[in-house]
């Protein structure tokens, strides 16, 4: 299995290496975790800007979330679909290791 990535929001990127899951910040590590570690992924919709009281401009986004908070990194609404296929290549790949 080759190497995805996903980039995200905020300087932030997923990358599936094999059989582990990283998230990055500014072109560094935070954080990786074993696939088979992972609750299984989903793509959220979680708007930036929407609610009172948050600083930024309003943006449309999706949440890509792993139940792991250094995991979960936020793209562009139009980006959905890219989001949607880079979580089920992270879960087919969490099963595959389980």
């Amino acid at each position: 299995m080759g190497m995805k990535k996903i980039e995200g929001c905020d300087d932030r990127a997923l990358i599936l290496d094999g059989n582990q899951l990283q998230a990055l910040r500014w072109g560094g590590v935070e954080a990786q975790v074993p696939v088979s570690e992972l609750s299984p992924g989903q793509v959220l919709r979680d708007d930036k800007g929407k609610m009172l009281g948050v600083f930024g401009k309003a943006e449309d986004r999706v949440r890509i979330d792993f139940d792991r908070l250094d995991l979960a990194i936020s793209a562009p609404l139009e980006r959905q679909a890219e989001a949607e296929s880079f979580v089920a290549e992270v879960n087919r790949a969490a099963e595959v290791a389980d």
